[in-house]
């Protein structure tokens, strides 16, 4: 019970709620390991699931198909809530320290409260200048903007209560992420030789995975990598997953969703991003979700997790139409306007 002490209740809902209690046990504590964060969602009772099968691979579509732990944990990395690291790190996870992400929205001032909800963070802000909204969302902690009339009251309620402040968030921070193609989004590596993987090749023409070597004829074999100057390969073993890049004969370790587009633009595969905007909608195919940063640019628009539309299975983000170029153009990708 020492999630449920920590927070002076005993007893914790299966809803949003856990995840408001989750995310204020974590600030509380600042940060932690893995196995430390598994027993608090265990906890509060989350539906239980096995983290470790996917834990650093983010390359499942929806969080409905992940294990309990793993969406959680993506879904607080990309809410800009908590930075999660790997098990050689200090810690293997680390709150974000309460921030606000501020934009203009017609001649209103809105913050996106992101990072740490210590007890006694709602106290601490004036709300005689601002107002408070808290609106409860699916698969996430409560979202809660700061809104006001006036920039300069934003600015001193944060000051009072020791948050940080960014203006025009989801611009600056994808101004500073370098493209998908870039040499600074990939590490020189080597993939694993040894025998009992299952390697797969992502296909920029289906946008799944296949172990099956171009003729179909037989399954990929750690010989046939480097037969591709460029590819992207998924190595497979129990609860284990490495994501390869091949680029121009060499061999890279990248991020599973920079390296779809990365090959994706080699290929010169278009058409993927669509923005309606009539509706200020930006949408992309479920198996080619933006990664981690980008998307984090994309969710802080709005500080809601991306809608699924089930009929086109495409991943949808309610963001102004320059933010979607400028995501575009990350990914080397062109957005068909309608």
């Amino acid at each position: 019970m020492a999630v449920a002490q920590a927070l002076g209740t005993e007893h914790l809902e299966i809803t949003s709620l856990s995840l408001n209690d989750l995310l204020t046990w974590m600030s509380v504590r600042g940060s932690g390991s893995w196995s430390q964060f598994r027993a608090a969602v265990e906890e509060l009772h989350v539906e239980p699931g096995d983290a470790e099968k996917n834990r650093g691979s983010a390359d499942h579509a929806t969080a409905s198909e992940l294990p309990v732990y793993q969406a959680t944990r993506l879904a607080l990395q990309r809410l800009a809530h908590v930075e999660f690291y790997s098990v050689t790190a200090e810690a293997d996870w680390r709150v974000v320290p309460p921030a606000l992400a501020i934009h203009q929205k017609g001649d209103r001032w809105v913050g996106v409260l992101c990072g740490a909800r210590p007890p006694g963070l709602r106290d601490r802000i004036g709300l005689g200048l601002v107002t408070w909204e808290s609106e409860a969302a699916p698969g996430m902690p409560d979202r809660i903007r700061l809104v006001a009339s006036d920039l300069n009251a934003l600015e001193t309620v944060c000051r009072a209560a020791r948050i940080h402040i960014q203006e025009n968030a989801p611009l600056s921070l994808l101004a500073a992420i370098p493209p998908v193609d870039d040499p600074r989004s990939r590490v020189p590596a080597k993939a694993p030789a040894a025998p009992g993987w299952t390697i797969e090749r992502f296909s920029p023409s289906t946008l799944h995975w296949t172990a099956r070597d171009y003729a179909g004829a037989r399954d990929l074999e750690y010989q046939d990598v480097h037969r591709f100057r460029t590819g992207l390969f998924r190595f497979r073993m129990k609860y284990q997953r490495f994501h390869y890049l091949r680029w121009r004969g060499k061999t890279y370790d990248v991020p599973v969703q920079v390296g779809k587009y990365a090959i994706l633009r080699h290929k010169r595969v278009r058409g993927l991003m669509q923005y309606h905007a009539s509706r200020s909608l930006l949408s992309v195919p479920v198996t080619c979700r933006p990664p981690l940063l980008i998307e984090r640019g994309l969710i802080l628009c709005t500080g809601l997790l991306p809608s699924l539309d089930g009929t086109t299975r495409r991943l949808q983000y309610v963001v102004p139409q320059k933010v979607a170029r400028l995501a575009a153009g990350l990914l080397r990708q062109e957005v068909r306007v309608t």
